[in-house]
């Protein structure tokens, strides 16, 4: 079992995060851990990737999760696709 959460400010706004086609902040809280996750459509992925990599030689980002749109049901899916695998390959929120 796990918490989906999704940020705050997303309330209202769904329909220009979804034209954004990313989204930061969506958070899972499972029992073993909390996860915070970045979520991109492949659209707008593909455009960072190509310029974060022509302007800084590389493109990194932890916990990135890709879905068809950046929808609250898209996310829920992949979330619950992750989950049947504990979250295998996601890096844990460290507490600072």
């Amino acid at each position: 079992m796990y918490d989906l959460q999704f940020p705050d400010y997303l309330a209202g706004y769904e329909f220009e995060t979804e034209a954004k086609g990313y989204l930061v902040g969506v958070r899972v809280v499972a029992p073993e851990a909390t996860y915070e996750l970045t979520v991109y459509d492949v659209a707008r992925l593909e455009e960072e990737v190509a310029e974060e990599v022509q302007s800084d030689g590389s493109f990194a980002v932890a916990n990135l999760v890709v879905v068809p749109r950046v929808t609250r049901v898209d996310i829920a899916r992949a979330v619950e696709r992750l989950s049947r695998s504990d979250f295998a390959g996601l890096m844990p929120r460290v507490e600072a």
